[in-house]
């Protein structure tokens, strides 16, 4: 095989952002650069996905301090032609003093920006909701509401839109009719 000169080397992945200061001056900025403020309690989750956003949800009371809960998207990688993979709602479990996982969402190619919001629902009251931007597989974006019952989180399904199927987790095999599980 003859090795040809003019092939070229694979592109190299990386997320720029657009970013404003305090100033309100703009500018690019290499994405694995940015330091993003989020409590350590959190950021040790991460399994090795990089924190793209952590969003302020909600404030619980402990003892004699208000501690925020968090909706935090994270990515695998740089250079996806999406901005975030996972969606993770950190809720605080004020009787163990500690975050917990309240809602997690795999496998997303999702894209910024995210809305935060709040909306009325009927049996529940006024509770603070976000919105996640998906990309599709034919490359068109849909819109996904939640809602954040602390500390629940649901999926807000759109007039006429069906659930997702369930899906079954690796490792794990689903029950057929008729069949024992000798």
């Amino acid at each position: 095989k003859v090795k040809s000169d003019n092939a070229a080397p694979p592109a190299v992945g990386e997320d720029w952002w657009l970013v404003r200061d305090a100033q309100m001056r703009v500018g690019w900025v290499l994405g694995r650069t940015l330091y993003l403020q989020v409590p350590e309690e959190i950021a040790q989750y991460s399994e090795g996905q990089r924190i793209v956003a952590a969003y302020p949800l909600d404030e619980v009371q402990d003892g004699d301090k208000k501690v925020p809960e968090y909706l935090v998207l994270f990515t695998e990688k740089e250079g996806l032609p999406y901005d975030f993979s996972q969606a993770r709602v950190f809720t605080w479990n004020a009787r163990k003093h500690r975050y917990e996982t309240a809602y997690r969402e795999r496998e997303l190619a999702g894209v910024l920006p995210v809305t935060l919001g709040r909306q009325e629902f009927e049996k529940e009251g006024n509770l603070r909701t976000f919105v996640l931007r998906v990309k599709q597989d034919d490359g068109s974006i849909r819109e996904r509401t939640y809602k954040f019952n602390p500390p629940i989180v649901h999926r807000v399904l759109a007039p006429g839109e069906e659930p997702p199927a369930p899906r079954h987790r690796k490792g794990t095999r689903a029950s057929s009719k008729g069949k024992s599980n000798r």
